[in-house]
This record gives structure tokens, sequence and C-alpha cells, in this order.
């Protein structure tokens, strides 16, 4: 039965992942909204680095340390519900500043805290479909795959706390530039 469960899983993250990556889709393009967020980090290799590799460290040995559990992935779906929450809150005030400032250099900051508030709803809501599986399949032994999925559950958590920081630091640059 395990097996079956987890083909099934397999197989529909698979489509669905598929589904999500053709270009220029009018439906779910989430391939554009992943290169405009990289984008933001063109010329800066060491925030990339920072943001984006050093995480894999830290998931690696959080993973050592402790697996995901049933008591982590519930902690983490509520706050992840908060955020998600949050994020569209954001959203909501940033398209209210846009038609007000003409500057181009404030319209590209805009553009981009937009577009990084939209990566960090993404984020959110794999980090949270991810958690659902894991809570619905119910298993927790250490094994193997365990392991991989808590170092991903881990990696994308650290991810969207540092982006949060990157939201952060240009929102009140927006404010104080307003």
């Amino acid at each position: 039965m395990n097996n079956i469960i987890t083909i099934l899983c397999i197989i529909g993250g698979l489509v669905l992942l598929l589904s999500l990556l053709p270009k220029n889709s009018n439906f779910l393009d989430v391939r554009s909204i992943f290169a405009q967020h990289f984008n933001v980090f063109r010329g800066n290799w060491l925030q990339f680095f920072g943001i984006f590799i050093v995480p894999i460290l830290f998931s690696i040995g959080i993973v050592q340390i402790r697996c995901v559990d049933k008591e982590i992935l519930n902690n983490l779906n509520i706050v992840l519900s908060i955020l998600i929450a949050m994020f569209f809150s954001v959203l909501s005030i940033l398209s209210a500043i846009d038609g007000q400032i003409r500057r181009d250099e404030y319209q590209q900051l805009l553009t981009e805290t937009f577009t990084t508030t939209i990566f960090e709803i993404i984020l959110c809501l794999l980090l949270l479909l991810i958690s659902f599986i894991v809570l619905f399949i119910g298993v927790f032994e250490k094994t193997v795959i365990l392991k991989i999925i808590s170092g991903i559950i881990y990696y994308l958590t650290i991810v969207t706390i540092l982006n949060i920081l990157v939201i952060i630091k240009r929102i009140k640059v927006l404010f104080d530039n307003k």
C-alpha cells in the first residue's frame, strides 16, 4: 500500500511540476516569476550565494539533528498560513503604491519587490503542499526519504525567511523614498 501511495505522489508531483514549467503560459507561469526574482540578484553573487546556497548547508546540518515530525509540520503549516495571508496583504499595499510615483528607479524597485513577494507566496505554497503530503502519508520513521524531504522542507523554510528579510529591506527603501 505504501508503495502505491509513493508512486502516486511521485507521478502527481511530476505532472504538477511539468504543468508549472511551460514558457509563456497564461495559466501557471511560475517560470517567469522565478526568472524575474533571480534577476534581482544579477551582479550580486554573494547575496545570491547567501540566500540560496548557504541554506543548503544549514538544512543538511538540521537534518542530522532532527527530521521533520508531525509537531514540526503542524507548527510550520500554521506559520505558513499566516505568512501567505501577510504576503497577499503586502501585494495589495504594493499595488496601491504603483500609480503614485513615476521615477524609473522607484518603479523598478517596486516591480522587483512585487515579484519577490509573489516568489515568497509560491515558496510558502510549495512548502505547504509538501508538508501536507508528508502529514497525510504519516510515516515518520527515519529513512533516507524522510531525510531528503526534511532537508527540502528545512531548505525552503530558510530561503523563505531570508527572502522575507529582502522584502522588508525593499519595502523600507520604498517608503523612505516615496
